[in-house]
């Protein structure tokens, strides 16, 4: 039995049981209790494709076969407006024929991405209901945005019963929610202890963070070791993205300023721009202020600043149970944006999400007992234990 067909068999058994306990006592029915499983004793996980990048193929055999590629046997799929690979709008038809066409390639979904901000977005109960009758147990949740003209606080009490509501909602389904924080000052939740405040009020088997890696970047590795310690419950999956700050110097193109300090007040725009593009004028906008160089880029797992050999270790100490998934944030052709095509060879962008998947088990085999070696796209048995319609050929 290799691996990923043991860490979804033990799943699938311990969650059984714990499952018919609870309903038992509870006395509600087995269906209407179901949690995510508990964690695998080795704290390992399984680490999932997200299918936004692959919306360039459309039918459920073209998308298992590029996740068997990349060598992996689990997707979080999008069930969003097109290019989204589920309409919402038709996810009770749609998304049981998506399932049933990457499961007879022995692919699963374990998550889907979804419009769901509160339990009042529309189709959420639909996409909920019908995602649970399947076995999925995970979806996104979000964005929230903050008013910046108005104090924060009181907006963070304002979601708590919202929260509340779409809690409730996911326990009538056994669906949990997690949330993923994206970068930028009026998002709630980029400073991760914000949103944190709100999700301590409520139950964490039904509500929780997507932790990602990029949108909450750390100047220094150990502010991430406070945020999984302090976090840990609600820490309920994992989007593994990197980036890079850099010195991004602007050019001139007026060369520099040789006037006299009065002549600066009352320059208008004409003479360029003051943000640090390329042919800007530090005369611009009134001022000769000089904006700040640094600038945040998107880039492949494990060449940015993240530290995932660090991350495998904490997130084994709080017994993380995923799951994850690498997000291709970085220019890809246009896999990166979710398009429907994709301006890159098939090969380049498989094999990019790839080397992504292979970089994060090889920082986490330390951590967990992964098989560097062999990595799953050489295992010829999918999920169901019979063998891969494109077993014996090699990935491109």
């Amino acid at each position: 039995m290799d691996r990923r067909k043991f860490l979804n068999w033990g799943a699938a058994t311990l969650g059984a049981t714990a499952l018919a306990k609870r309903a038992s006592a509870q006395g509600a029915p087995a269906t209407a209790r179901a949690s995510a499983p508990p964690p695998d004793p080795s704290g390992r996980f399984p680490l999932d494709v997200f299918s936004r990048s692959l919306q360039w193929l459309r039918s459920p055999g073209d998308v298992a076969k590029a996740v068997s590629d990349i060598g992996l046997q689990s997707l979080d799929l999008t069930v969003m407006p097109y290019p989204g690979h589920v309409d919402p709008a038709k996810v009770k038809t749609e998304l049981p024929l998506f399932v049933s066409g990457l499961k007879q390639s022995g692919i699963s979904v374990s998550a889907i991405t979804c419009p769901i901000t509160d339990a009042d977005s529309p189709n959420a109960e639909a996409i909920l209901g019908t995602a649970s009758s399947l076995g999925i147990r995970y979806y996104s949740w979000g964005s929230f945005r903050y008013d910046d003209r108005q104090p924060y606080q009181p907006q963070l009490d304002a979601l708590k019963p919202r929260v509340s509501k779409l809690a409730k909602l996911n326990e009538k389904y056994g669906m949990k929610a997690l949330y993923q924080p994206q970068a930028g000052a009026g998002n709630v939740g980029a400073a991760f202890f914000d949103f944190l405040e709100v999700l301590r009020n409520f139950d964490p088997r039904f509500v929780s963070f997507r932790y990602d890696t990029g949108s909450l970047l750390q100047a220094t590795p150990q502010t991430f070791v406070v945020h999984m310690r302090l976090g840990a419950p609600y820490i309920g999956g994992l989007a593994l993205n990197d980036a890079t700050v850099t010195l991004d110097l602007p050019v001139w193109k007026d060369g520099p300023f040789v006037g006299k300090p009065q002549d600066l007040i009352g320059v208008n725009s004409s003479s360029g721009d003051n943000v640090g593009k390329d042919g800007g004028s530090p005369l611009a906008i009134g001022g000769g202020g000089r904006p700040l160089p640094y600038h945040l880029h998107q880039v492949p797992v494990g060449t940015g600043m993240i530290d995932l050999s660090l991350i495998g270790k904490i997130l084994k100490e709080i017994n993380f149970r995923g799951p994850a998934e690498c997000q291709a944030e970085w220019p890809l052709g246009g896999a990166e944006q979710g398009n429907d095509k994709i301006t890159l060879p098939r090969q380049t962008v498989i094999g990019q999400i790839k080397h992504n998947r292979l970089m994060v088990e090889a920082a986490f085999a330390s951590t967990w007992d992964l098989d560097i070696m062999q990595p799953a796209f050489m295992n010829r048995r999918g999920a169901g234990g019979g063998r891969r319609p494109d077993a014996g050929n090699e990935p491109e």
